[in-house]
């Protein structure tokens, strides 16, 4: 009897760990069109945080953002996979995958420059990082959502 309900113990925590370690592999296979918004949305909090502690005179700041431009820019294309496309919850258009080397080329894009405004924050004056800033926020968030973002979901 004890020999069975050790061994009832063990199967049992043997199917909950398996349970636990399959919805740990699932975590970020889940919904890509939520998970690009999420980020999209994280990143559009940096740029504002950016520009605000421009406003303030404090470009020096900033690179805290820009990491995180940097860092988030490498995730994009693996959370645009081939088919994610409803055009009930995103804006995503079909160009992205059939101008896919593009689209991709943003996205590292946005990484590079985020990563040399960084550094001209670091040492540059308030103009330059301002310049930069503005460079960056047309050539690649602007870029990118002008050829591969659609007009407003009407809700």
């Amino acid at each position: 009897m004890r020999l069975a309900l050790q061994a009832g113990v063990i199967i049992v925590g043997a199917v909950v760990l398996f349970g636990c370690a399959k919805a740990k592999s699932m975590m970020g296979m889940g919904d890509p069109i939520a998970e690009r918004q999420a980020l999209m949305k994280e990143q559009s909090a940096a740029m504002r945080a950016i520009q605000s502690k421009l406003k303030a005179g404090q470009h020096q700041a900033i690179t805290p953002e820009l990491d995180k431009l940097a860092k988030t820019s490498s995730q994009i294309p693996a959370l645009f996979p081939q088919g994610s496309l409803d055009p009930s919850r995103s804006r995503a258009k079909p160009e992205i995958w059939q101008r896919w080397s593009e689209f991709e080329g943003n996205a590292k894009r946005l990484g590079e420059k985020a990563t040399q405004t960084a550094a001209i924050a670091r040492t540059g004056t308030a103009q330059a990082t301002s310049a930069a800033v503005a460079d960056l926020s047309k050539t690649t968030c602007g870029a990118c959502h002008t050829a591969f973002r659609g007009p407003e979901i009407k809700k």
